[in-house]
């Protein structure tokens, strides 16, 4: 009984790392494109696969694999709040305004909790996107 306790703590301590590490999707494109609205609202569409005009052309019927679920979507709920976090973007998090699953991409279109002040006029006032490249897997 007393091993028993024993794996059990060792199998929950080693779970730990999976729970907290940042979700990541390899080498699969993202894209961060944001706006400011009149009104300092801050606006974001934060995307995963291909991008839109890829996507237009691509055959609604080809679709490998499994089709998305939950846990896809937990994923990009999560890797979507690190990325607006971690750019500077959203310093309180966000809202969901919409989403998107599908085998060739993932998107979800939020408003941060903040609105725009002085600094993130001059910061992100002129940019249609942030770049995603210093972001750590």
């Amino acid at each position: 009984m007393k091993w028993q306790l024993w794996a059990l703590a060792l199998l929950a301590v080693l779970q730990l790392p999976a729970c907290s590490s940042t979700p990541s999707y390899g080498s699969a494109p993202e894209s961060l494109a944001i706006r400011i609205l009149p009104n300092t609202s801050k606006q974001f569409t934060y995307r995963v696969g291909l991008p839109p005009e890829l996507e237009a052309r691509m055959d609604p019927r080809a679709r490998p694999g499994r089709p998305p679920g939950k846990r896809d979507y937990r994923k990009l709920q999560r890797r979507t709040a690190y990325v607006v976090a971690q750019t500077g973007y959203c310093r309180t998090g966000y809202f969901e305004l919409d989403f998107r699953l599908s085998n060739q991409v993932q998107w979800i279109r939020g408003e941060c909790r903040e609105g725009a002040n002085t600094e993130d006029m001059t910061v992100f006032a002129d940019k249609p996107s942030l770049s995603l490249d210093q972001l750590e897997d």
